[in-house]
């Protein structure tokens, strides 16, 4: 499970403390000590195993009929690409497959870290006034009912991130190869004017990498000055090992572990080197299609629903 989740049956356990009178009847309705109870709300959450927390949230109302995320590796690769960005002010580029799991990661981080200077935009196909208009509307940002240069608009959203440098804000840009090239090469003057004051992600298919090596090979407007910005480094995602395809399908209410293994075979896993550690590396079977998972284990909710009407 994820902090997005436990903080909403946290919310949820609060809520039925004021409807019940103390977390000890919450605990009694829950079934569940009431340490461990004492242990949610005051966020010492190490040791509570994913289980309790699901009897908990379920028990407190808490409605997991939506899609849940799981911390898989992806997640937890994602975060830390994201924490570093922050930490140290980078410009970076996650390029991987179309459904291998990297914008449900990144929109959950955002919303997780909300109050300390993270943003989220999803692209679509801009051009660069349309992406900053968008992105100013997003950032809240006024720009007026009259019509504004397109080089005040990016004015503009760069003293929104200059005036919140004190928090390390990060730009999360998620299906960035949608963008046009003028769009992207605007990135450029971001990072000059923003340079070690803020951090941004730029997440696409493997077009988008392959679109900026392309740029810089026929040495087009500005792709060398994008590329050197962004480190000319493209990171790549692993996909869900068995191990991840079970936690995704727990956490969305399938628990059989026949099942479970029916899912990961179903999707036709193959093998991939995952490091261990800086020297070593082991081949892994993993899948790589998170949205055929989805649908897979949405099938086999609907199936479950149907055996009990």
């Amino acid at each position: 499970m994820t902090n997005l989740q436990k903080s909403a049956i946290v919310i949820a356990i609060n809520t039925e403390k004021e409807r019940l009178g103390s977390y000890g009847q919450v605990a009694t309705k829950a079934d569940v000590s009431t340490a461990t109870i004492s242990q949610m709300v005051n966020g010492k959450w190490e040791l509570i195993k994913d289980e309790l927390w699901l009897k908990v949230g379920k028990a407190c109302g808490w409605d997991d009929s939506e899609w849940q995320i799981a911390e898989t590796i992806n997640y937890r690769k994602v975060s830390t690409i994201c924490n570093d960005a922050k930490s140290y002010s980078l410009f970076m580029v996650v390029s991987d497959k179309a459904g291998i799991g990297k914008s449900a990661p990144l929109k959950s981080y955002s919303q997780s870290n909300a109050e300390s200077g993270v943003f989220y935009i999803r692209c679509r196909e801009w051009a660069k006034r349309e992406f900053l208009t968008e992105l100013a509307a997003m950032l809240g940002i006024d720009t007026g009912k009259s019509y504004m240069h397109i080089d005040k608009l990016g004015m503009k959203v760069c003293d929104f991130f200059r005036k919140r440098g004190s928090v390390k804000p990060l730009l999360i840009v998620d299906e960035a190869d949608k963008l046009k090239d003028s769009a992207l090469r605007w990135f450029i003057h971001l990072y000059n004017e923003s340079e070690d004051e803020m951090a941004l992600i730029m997440a696409g298919t493997p077009h988008l990498e392959e679109r900026i090596k392309r740029g810089v090979r026929l040495k087009k407007l500005g792709f060398d000055e994008l590329d050197s910005r962004f480190g000319r480094a493209y990171i790549n995602l692993i996909g869900a090992t068995f191990n991840c395809v079970k936690k995704i399908c727990a956490a969305n209410g399938v628990n059989d572990p026949a099942t479970q293994k029916m899912i990961f075979d179903e999707l036709k896993p193959i093998f991939k080197e995952i490091p261990i550690d800086k020297q070593q590396v082991q081949n892994v079977k993993v899948v790589e299609d998170l949205r055929r998972l989805k649908r897979m284990v949405i099938r086999e909710k609907i199936k479950l629903q149907n055996i009990y009407i």
